[in-house]
């Protein structure tokens, strides 16, 4: 049920947020990574799983510096959900039940990447939404399954199925869906809203419908509708996404943007504690992030907290540092609420977890 909103009503200073939206709490920290890196699409476990050689994992060096939203622990391994480059280029890895994956292929060289680590991949190596496309469209990458780590004590993980959202300083949007290892691609500064499900098409029927009720279609209706189901669905919240961003002006100063996009976000949020269905584990919003792509800014907003933190997409001296932003230890989960600001002056260097290691 996580939600992608691409702010792009001011052409000169697109915002994109995103809410991560799970069950139980994640364990996730903030990476920044320089430029130049080696990095590897698989560790030594994800080998012995799939049975491949060193030979037949997908390596890469990066050509540009990233800050990144980082799931898991040491020991479950690593996944890069969203992120930012020194281009303006974000990822968001959004959920997606019908996802399904290639199948490992040991004789074929430098191809295999696990999917936790395919968004690292992408902010790395390109600079826009179009030439993320253009990649897809002509995808040779084998991209394999895996499980989603969210750190702490929990075994019964999920599996990891997952379409990209990628947004640009241009406004441009690129949506990238995974079928049995087959890339469809959607490209178009049109597409602001993305959330689960159903598929991206079907997400587009449904806004299609929506905006002539709302009279932005052409023929339009006599007697638009100003309104929007509430709800706290995946459709629900796509809904609502687009009713006010479709129906707001654009805001002029950057500041503003800024605000106005997460104000987009908190309407599709869920609250902490919100279980209509007395479920044993509610789903709600675990953080907001939002990236300015001008100022090359990562905001991350953890909802437990009062106060937003942030750091720059910037190209820098330390290979790879980060700082932990939500640690779970069994029950209890500690939101560091002492963090407020730019994060900077706390990164502590640290090993890349995609780091190639022979």
């Amino acid at each position: 049920m996580c939600l992608r909103v691409l702010n792009n009503l001011n052409e000169q200073y697109p915002v994109t947020g995103r809410n991560m939206n799970w069950f139980r709490p994640i364990n996730v920290s903030l990476y920044r990574f320089a430029q130049g890196l080696e990095k590897q699409g698989l560790t030594h476990r994800q080998m012995r799983t799939f049975d491949l050689s060193q030979s037949a994992v997908f390596k890469w060096r990066s050509s540009y510096a990233s800050v990144v939203a980082m799931m898991g622990d040491d020991e479950q391994g690593y996944a890069a959900v969203d992120g930012m480059n020194d281009q303006g280029l974000m990822v968001n890895a959004l959920y997606d039940t019908p996802a399904t994956y290639a199948t490992a292929k040991p004789r074929l060289e430098n191809s295999n990447i696990s999917v936790l680590c395919w968004p690292q991949y992408i902010l790395d190596c390109f600079a826009d939404a179009k030439s993320v496309a253009e990649y897809a469209r002509h995808n040779t990458l084998v991209i394999l399954d895996d499980l989603v780590p969210e750190g702490g004590n929990e075994r019964e993980l999920v599996p990891a199925h997952i379409h990209l959202a990628v947004s640009d300083k241009a406004g441009n949007s690129t949506i990238i869906e995974i079928s049995k290892g087959i890339l469809t691609v959607y490209e178009s500064p049109k597409y602001q809203v993305v959330t689960n499900e159903p598929d991206y098409e079907t997400q587009l029927s449904i806004l299609k419908h929506w905006q002539y009720l709302w009279g932005q279609t052409q023929p339009s209706i006599e007697t638009p509708i100003y309104t929007v189901l509430g709800g706290y669905t995946p459709t629900q919240s796509f809904d609502n996404a687009a009713f006010y961003l479709t129906l707001s002006d654009m805001a002029q100063q950057p500041a503003d943007v800024l605000a106005q996009t997460r104000a987009f976000m908190q309407k599709g949020a869920i609250p902490y504690q919100f279980n209509p269905k007395k479920s044993d584990h509610a789903t709600c919003t675990r953080w907001t992030n939002m990236a300015d792509h001008h100022s090359k800014t990562y905001y991350f907003i953890n909802p437990m907290n009062m106060m937003p933190v942030w750091l720059d997409a910037i190209k820098t001296g330390q290979p790879s540092a980060k700082i932990q932003l939500i640690t779970v230890k069994g029950s209890k989960v500690d939101n560091t609420p002492e963090l407020h600001g730019n994060l900077q002056r706390l990164l502590v260097d640290c090993q890349d977890p995609f780091r190639v290691n022979g």
